[in-house]
């Protein structure tokens, strides 16, 4: 592959065979949800017999619409069910047993996250971690912020705003609250189905760039390896991340 196609392409890989082809990742302006829908039958409706709101309609605000129109968009590839339990949760998903799982949920357990870092009065206690098992490689330098879905068709869960940087991390977490704490309905068994927007990545840049996604080949399998095995020589991983960094540089030639 030559430098400058390189540095044209943001590309996502997964290990499941399936995906690219059922859950893909998506640009954010073809993202469809049920309200948006909503929202044009109603600007249709109105248009001939009030002419002099139309102007004004919700369907006409940039600051909301044009959210859609840059980045990325990750869905739920798989159904999955949370059970939220007193001080933390439970889940269950459909069990692969014929080739590698890299998707997981876990409560986010960095050093002081759970109990420090500000959370909502109607969500619950924990900070819901959901390893999609993406990953992105991306021109040097690049990173994204991770957005959640501003506008969702769910209120169920709420994903939290950060940076992604490749060159420190690859994968593709969203870590996330789970709302309605105290509201009985909620506190129930809750399924969220596969092909639910998690949320949205969006290039800190104004160039250009060509989405490639593929299933997990054997270079990229072997950055995974490679990256695990950084975080895994010291105690103080923070320490690692210019190694990773330059390591990252060099292996996918940015």
């Amino acid at each position: 592959m030559n430098i400058w196609k390189r540095k044209k392409e943001i590309i996502f890989f997964h290990n499941e065979p399936s995906i690219v082809d059922l859950f893909p990742i998506i640009e954010s302006k073809k993202l469809k949800l049920d309200w948006t829908n909503k929202v044009r039958q109603d600007f249709q409706n109105r248009k001939n017999s009030e002419r002099d709101m139309v102007s004004i309609h919700v369907s006409r605000c940039p600051g909301i619409f044009d959210l859609f129109k840059y980045g990325y968009t990750v869905t739920l590839h798989k159904d999955i069910v949370i059970k939220p339990r007193d001080g933390g949760f439970e889940w269950e998903t459909l069990k692969q047993e014929h080739f590698p799982n890299h998707f997981s949920i876990s409560i986010l357990s960095e050093l002081g996250a759970q109990d420090l870092i500000p959370r909502p009065p109607w969500a619950f206690d924990f900070i819901l971690k959901i390893n999609t098992g993406w990953h992105v490689v991306a021109p040097k330098d690049l990173k994204f912020i991770m957005l959640p879905i501003a506008y969702p068709d769910t209120f169920d869960f709420t994903s939290t705003i950060g940076i992604l940087d490749p060159s420190i991390a690859t994968d593709i977490n969203f870590q996330m609250f789970w709302n309605k704490k105290g509201i009985e309905e909620y506190e129930k068994d809750t399924v969220i189905k596969a092909g639910t927007p998690l949320g949205q990545l969006i290039p800190l840049s104004d160039k250009k760039f060509k989405m490639v996604q593929r299933i997990m080949n054997q270079q990229d399998l072997h950055w995974i390896h490679k990256l695990r095995s950084a975080y895994n020589t010291g105690f103080w991983k923070y320490l690692m991340r210019k190694k990773v960094v330059d390591m990252y540089n060099k292996y996918w030639k940015r």
